[in-house]
């Protein structure tokens, strides 16, 4: 089954970029999970029951995987950054600056443990806005 965002997920993964390679190795890794493949915020961003649970990005000096609620994830290699000091309370990446990087066995413990988080319900939900108007 073809997914309607299929040519935009093909293209993020084909275009020609200096972090390619490690991309493909992270997409590859996600593949072996039960997650669901999705094309969001111009990302690849993996499911669970229609949860985001995480995604893969490239940027100009890195690449990486976000992790919606990385706040819940052990983290026993202390890899993981928050998005946004201060502002971010829930999301947690894991950048690369070389495919070499990749530890795979590690990633896709990470991947698995935060597909389980999400099946548990470990989500940090937004806090409402309770400001008067």
């Amino acid at each position: 089954m073809r997914w309607k965002n299929q040519k935009k997920l093909d293209s993020y993964f084909q275009e020609e970029h200096h972090f390619r390679q490690g991309i493909c190795i992270l997409r590859e890794l996600a593949s072996q999970t039960k997650s669901v493949e999705d094309y969001k915020w111009n990302i690849p961003v993996y499911t669970v029951g229609g949860k985001n649970v995480f995604g893969i990005c490239k940027f100009k000096n890195h690449f990486g995987v976000w992790f919606f609620n990385g706040v819940f994830l052990k983290d026993p290699q202390k890899v993981l950054r928050n998005a946004q000091e201060g502002k971010t309370k829930a999301m947690r990446h894991w950048y690369f600056s070389s495919e070499k990087d990749i530890d795979k066995a590690s990633v896709l413990t990470y991947m698995v443990e935060a597909i389980e988080n999400q099946e548990n319900g470990m989500e940090m939900v937004a806090a409402k806005n309770t400001k008067n108007h």
